[in-house]
C-alpha cells in the first residue's frame, strides 16, 4: 500500500501541483519559512484573488513581510522562480528541472558546500540563512583555510555567546566574521584549534567579568578590557589568582579602572628577576598555553646557562620542539643535549642542523617503503644510522639491502649487518652485492645448520609503537611555504 495516495473522488477538486522533482531535488534541505512561502505562493499563482501582495502573503503565513522577501531572494537564487518587477516586487514560478546529472540549480561554488549549508542553516533552526550569509561562510573555507567543522563550531559559539534571546544569522555572522579574521591570521584553521581558541577566550571573559566585580564595576567586559585580560592571561602568563590579587592594589584610586590595574602589573612585570623574564619568553614559543615559568623550570634553566648554553639556542630549542608538536620542558632539554653532542652551538648552525636532518628524514621514509615499511616514520636513532650509512655505503646499496630486508623484523638492524657484511666481502656495488648474496644462500643450502645470510646472526629488537613516531623532525619547508 502506497504511504501517500489520494481518497477516492480527492484528486478531482483544486489543487496546487508541486513537480515530483521539485520534491527530490529542493525538498530536502529547504529552510522551513523559505518552503511556506513556496508552497502558498505556488497557491497565489493559480488564485490571485486570495491575495494580492507580499504584505497579504506575510499576513496570511503569520510571518513578517521581510521574511517574505528573503525566502523570494532564496528560491530565485535556487533558480526557481525569477524577478519580473522591484516596486512592487513580483515573481513567475520557472520549470524545476534536474540540471547537469540531477545538480541543483545551485552555483558550483554553493553546490559544493551544500552539506556544509545544511549543517549550518540546522544551527539556527528554522531561521532563514541569506545567500550573503551563505557566501561568507564559504569564503571562511575557501579564504580563511578553516575545515567545515572549524566554521561550523565557530558560528555555534557566536549563537551561544551572543546577547540577544533570539539571536538572528545576519548578527551572528557579522560578529563573527571578525573573529574569524582574527584567528585564521593566527593559524586556527581546524576544529581543535577553535576549540583552544574558545576555551582561552572563555577563560579571558570570566576572569574579565571577575576583575570588574572586584573593581566595583556593575557591567559587562568591553571588547578592549577583554583584550587586555586577554594579553595578561596569554601574553604575560599572569593566572587569575595573580591578577585578582592585584585588584587589591587599586583599592586607593578613586575610580579603580582595568587600564589602571594595567599599569600595575606591568610595572610588576618589569620588576620580575630577568631569567624569569627570559624563560617566560622561552616558555611561550614552546607552549602559549604554558608560558609561566615553575620554580623547578627555574632552576633547569639556570643549570642549561651554567652549561654555557645561550639563551638564543634554548629558544631555537623550544621552537623546533613546538613544530614537531613536543611541548614539555624535558622535550626541549633533550634536544639541547643532542646539539651538544653534534657540537652545534649556534641557532645558526641549530637551524642548518635541523635541516638536513629533515631532508636525510625524507630520504630514509623512501628506504622504508623499499623495505615494505610504507607507514613507519623515522626516529632520531633511524636517522642517526642512514646518516652514518650514507657516509660508508652508495645509495643503491643501501636501497638494495632495503630491498633484500622485506618481511625481516627489526629492518634497521638487518640491514646494517647487510652492509657490514657486504662491505667486509669487498662488495660495493649493487651487482657485486647480489652476487654475495646469492653465493651465501647457495653455500646454506648445502649447510642446513648455517644461516643463510650473516644479517640474520643478530639480536632482534621489539620494536613499540611509539619508536616509530614522528617525535623529532618535521618538514621545514612545509614551515617555509606557510610563512611565505
Amino acid at each position: 500500500m502506497a504511504f501517500c495516495s489520494f481518497t477516492d473522488g480527492a484528486a478531482m477538486f483544486d489543487v496546487t501541483p508541486i513537480e515530483n522533482m521539485f520534491l527530490m531535488e529542493y525538498l530536502y534541505d529547504a529552510p522551513a519559512p523559505a518552503l511556506r512561502v513556496y508552497l502558498y505562493a505556488r497557491m497565489l499563482a493559480l488564485h490571485p484573488e486570495l491575495g494580492g501582495s507580499m504584505a497579504d502573503m506575510a499576513l496570511a503565513l503569520r510571518m513578517e513581510e521581510r521574511e517574505v522577501g528573503e525566502a523570494f531572494d532564496y528560491w530565485e537564487h535556487r533558480g526557481l522562480v525569477a524577478r519580473l518587477s522591484d516596486h512592487p516586487a513580483t515573481y513567475a514560478f520557472l520549470p524545476v528541472r534536474a540540471q547537469d546529472g540531477g545538480a541543483r540549480a545551485l552555483d558550483d561554488e554553493m553546490y559544493a558546500n551544500r552539506d556544509f549549508n545544511n549543517r549550518l542553516r540546522k544551527l539556527f533552526g528554522d531561521k532563514f540563512i541569506g545567500d550573503h550569509e551563505l557566501r561568507k561562510a564559504g569564503d571562511w573555507l575557501s579564504v580563511l583555510k578553516y575545515e567545515p567543522a572549524a566554521a561550523l563550531r565557530l558560528i555555534e559559539y557566536g549563537i551561544q555567546t551572543s546577547r540577544s534571546r533570539d539571536p538572528k544569522p545576519p548578527s551572528v555572522f557579522k560578529r563573527m566574521d571578525a573573529l574569524a579574521e582574527a584567528w585564521s591570521a593566527r593559524g586556527v584553521r581546524t576544529l581543535e584549534d577553535v576549540e583552544r581558541a574558545i576555551a582561552e577566550k572563555s577563560g579571558a571573559m570570566t576572569a574579565a567579568e571577575e576583575v570588574l566585580k572586584k573593581l566595583g564595576i556593575a557591567r559587562q567586559p568591553s571588547d578592549p578590557e577583554l583584550a587586555t585580560v586577554t594579553k595578561w592571561l596569554e601574553d604575560w602568563g599572569l593566572t587569575r589568582k595573580e591578577i585578582l590579587a592585584a585588584c587589591d592594589d587599586t583599592l586607593s584610586a578613586r575610580n579603580p579602572t582595568v587600564k589602571y590595574l594595567d599599569s600595575i602589573l606591568e610595572n610588576r612585570r618589569g620588576d620580575a628577576p630577568e631569567d624569569f623574564r627570559e624563560l617566560q619568553d622561552i616558555l611561550k614559543e614552546l607552549n602559549p598555553q604554558s608560558a609561566r615559568p615553575t620554580p623547578d623550570q627555574l632552576r633547569r634553566y639556570d643549570a642549561l646557562k651554567k652549561h654555557n648554553t645561550s639563551p638564543e639556542m634554548i629558544r631555537q630549542a623550544a621552537i623546533q620542539c613546538h613544530r614537531a608538536n613536543k611541548y614539555r620542558f624535558d622535550d626541549l632539554e633533550w634536544r639541547l643535549n643532542v646539539w651538544r653532542e653534534a657540537g652545534i652551538d649556534t641557532p645558526e648552525a641549530a637551524e642548518a642542523w635541523m635541516k638536513e636532518m629533515s631532508a636525510l628524514s625524507k630520504q630514509l621514509r623512501g628506504v622504508f617503503r623499499q623495505a615494505g615499511l610504507d607507514d613507519r616514520r623515522p626516529g632520531y636513532g633511524d636517522i642517526a644510522a642512514y646518516r652514518a650509512w650514507r657516509e660508508r655505503y652508495p645509495e643503491d646499496v643501501i636501497l638494495y639491502a632495503a630491498e633484500c630486508s622485506k618481511g625481516a623484523g627489526g629492518a634497521m638492524a638487518y640491514m646494517d649487518k647487510l652492509l657490514k657484511a657486504w662491505a667486509e666481502a669487498g662488495a660495493t656495488t649493487v651487482e657485486a652485492a647480489r652476487a654475495q648474496r646469492e653465493a651465501w644462500r647457495a653455500n646454506a643450502a648445502s649447510s642446513p645448520d648455517r644461516p643463510d645470510n650473516p644479517a640474520l646472526d643478530y639480536a632482534q629488537r621489539e620494536y613499540k609503537d611509539e619508536d616509530f613516531g614522528d617525535d623529532f623532525f618535521m618538514d621545514v619547508s612545509k614551515y617555509k611555504e606557510d610563512a611565505q
